[in-house]
């Protein structure tokens, strides 16, 4: 088969598959963000998940409409969360172009990010120094080798765990990490204010697992973290991984007595499986004295989405 057939019969399928893979979003400044009540926010974020940042200008580009939609807003922003699959396929390039974005923003203070498995699949170690070196120059704080931490932003414990050695999919969490879970859980709830824990995998049977996927948990030690989580009360589990768009499974109750929730963040770079499947899609999070409210947002295009799902709010207990 010559090149040139070969190009004439596959290249509209190769496209297909990625049709959004070169577009270059703009994003409107028609309707920038706006708090519910501004006055009365006591701390919020954005989140993301699922970058699968390529090698590509046009994805690093995609990805710094993000921080262009929170400047357009006149609200501020106190944290940016990034649930894990930062790269594609974990080479350096990849995260260089992921953290110039993020070097070069000048919106957001404090930045989490962790790994997710296309990070941890091929070249463990590697992406784990990369990724915690930035954890530990954005946040000013020392990880000592680990890949989970936590961090506190106006009184507000943010718990990021993460696998700790090379896996698939799942994630592998020792019993050493559980316990500093445990801990930072009991410190940062101490007071009645909510926590944020993030993770690249969702715990299994939520947001439509296994029948969605059946290898897309956290794995061996998913039991174990979970009842650790449902210890405590207001406890806000952040997840991506699964690529879920939004529909009826983006959120799940752990433990509706004391409060503790969990949250599928769609993927940002490709078109997402079910219900709302845009991408660029994530969530805005505005925490008052008594309530946590999460709503979606283009952040690709800079819009709202209206529809089910796209708001959340929990009462803090």
């Amino acid at each position: 088969m010559s090149i040139k057939v070969f190009i004439d019969k596959y290249a509209n399928q190769i496209q297909a598959m990625n049709p959004k893979y070169d577009v270059i979003y703009e994003v409107s400044k028609d309707n920038p963000i706006v708090f519910e009540n501004s006055a009365e926010v006591r701390l919020s974020m954005a989140v993301i998940a699922d970058t699968h940042l390529p090698n590509r200008e046009s994805a690093e580009l995609n990805l710094g409409n993000t921080f262009e939609d929170l400047a357009n807003s006149q609200e501020k922003f106190d944290a940016f969360l990034m649930a894990g699959d930062i790269a594609d396929y974990g080479t350096n390039n990849e995260y260089e172009r992921f953290f110039r974005v993020l070097d070069n923003q000048k919106v957001v203070e404090n930045i989490f990010v962790t790994m997710g498995n296309h990070d941890a699949r091929f070249f463990f170690k590697k992406n784990c120094r990369i990724v915690m070196n930035k954890v530990e120059e954005y946040l000013k704080i020392k990880t000592q080798g680990k890949s989970y931490y936590s961090y506190d932003i106006k009184g507000y414990t943010f718990i990021v765990i993460c696998t700790e050695k090379r896996v698939l999919e799942k994630a592998y969490i020792s019993k050493e990490q559980m316990a500093f879970l445990d801990k930072e859980l009991e410190r940062g709830t101490r007071d009645g204010k909510p926590v944020f824990v993030m993770c690249h995998q969702p715990f299994a049977e939520t947001h439509g697992l296994p029948e969605v996927w059946k290898t897309g948990d956290m794995g061996e030690q998913n039991d174990e973290v979970r009842a650790i989580m449902e210890k405590y009360s207001n406890v806000f589990f952040i997840n991506g991984h699964l690529h879920g768009g939004i529909f009826e499974k983006l959120p799940e109750t752990l433990n509706e007595e004391k409060g503790v929730y969990s949250i599928s963040i769609p993927g940002y770079r490709k078109p997402n499986n079910f219900g709302i499947t845009d991408c660029g899609v994530g969530y805005y999070c505005e925490v008052y004295d008594d309530k946590v409210v999460f709503k979606a947002r283009n952040f690709l295009k800079g819009e709202n989405i209206e529809g089910d799902y796209t708001r959340l709010e929990y009462a803090i207990k």
